[in-house]
């Protein structure tokens, strides 16, 4: 898989990520989960130093797997948005499996630039390729960006998660 889409002058390519992005990976990893540890959530929800690098090198390892989707929007070597999915096994429903996507980021300074939307495309075609009849993902509700941008790729809530503290 690897596609070009010309963006504002630029081109964008979709390819995997590969041991070689490992480090711009992180880094783009690194910058979301920075955010999400800013927002005013609940007080314990907080991402532990060295997810990122932890979170990576997992998908690097799985993504030899027919089960996982891990790729980036790259401006010539520069990776600007990477997005990670995973097929969920569901033999207990109709619909048997669908694909989640566990992360999806665009670059600090590059962001409402278009890079997200063709890595979602690309998402869309994986799953019809292999038979797969709903993408699903979280978003913190208080990331206010992020769930505007789902909804404008045509995601509605599906599910609502509750949280509440032990005290």
């Amino acid at each position: 898989m690897q596609s070009f889409i010309l963006m504002s002058e630029k081109l964008l390519e979709i390819r995997p990520i590969l041991p070689q992005n490992r480090e711009p990976a992180i880094e783009l990893v690194n910058q979301f989960f920075r955010m999400v540890n800013k927002l005013p959530l609940d007080g314990i929800f907080q991402i532990r130093p060295r997810a990122a690098a932890k979170m990576v090198d997992i998908y690097l390892k799985l993504r030899a797997t027919d089960k996982v989707l891990f790729i980036g929007g790259f401006i010539e070597e520069e990776l600007v948005s990477l997005l990670i999915a995973r097929v969920e096994e569901k033999p207990y429903l109709i619909e048997e499996k669908n694909l989640f996507i566990d992360l999806a980021v665009t670059k600090q300074g590059k962001r409402k630039s278009g890079y997200m939307k063709p890595l979602v495309q690309e998402t869309f075609r994986y799953a019809k390729e292999k038979g797969i009849l709903a993408i699903e993902l979280r978003a913190i509700s208080e990331n206010k960006l992020a769930v505007e941008f789902w909804k404008k790729m045509g995601f509605d809530p599906f599910y609502v998660r509750f949280r509440k503290s032990v005290e």
